[in-house]
């Protein structure tokens, strides 16, 4: 199994690389960042994490059945506007799409709550504001087919 190629599947629903940079898809110049932010990031951007994939289900045998990746993309933005657009086009690109990866039988990508409100990063002051930011939270289940 390899939950690198899940995860390569899933951050290639939301970004395309452009020369270094990895940009949202259906946007223009919007960064993602993969796994780490840099010390200057540019804004607005997503920050994407995702897990390796873990035990959603057990046979009862106890033989694993499912696993479920988690990501966490985190929107950033200089406004609360920026924030909400960008959100937006990152639900576009996930929500309910279904990566192909080879050896796995996979579910839709869904949203799931986290009750998370969009906040300032007080960490961080640009031309003498907080920027925003928002994490929203994803799950994608599947089956290894091998």
């Amino acid at each position: 199994m390899s939950g690198d190629a899940l995860a390569s599947a899933f951050q290639d629903l939301i970004a395309s690389k452009v020369d270094q940079d990895y940009i949202l898809r259906g946007t223009t110049g919007t960064r993602v960042y993969l796994d780490k932010v840099p010390g200057t990031p540019s804004y607005p951007y997503v920050y994407v994490l995702t897990n390796f994939p873990t035990v959603a289900e057990r046979s009862a045998a106890r033989s694993v059945q499912s696993r479920a990746l988690r990501s966490r993309c985190i929107v950033a933005g200089l406004t609360g506007a920026s924030v909400r657009i960008i959100a937006q086009k990152l639900t576009n690109c996930l929500e309910g799409k279904r990566p192909v990866v080879a050896g796995w039988t996979l579910g839709a990508i869904e949203s799931v709550p986290n009750e998370q409100q969009l906040l300032p990063d007080n960490d961080v002051t640009i031309n003498g504001q907080h920027p925003l930011y928002q994490p929203f939270d994803w799950v994608l289940t599947g089956s290894e087919t091998d």
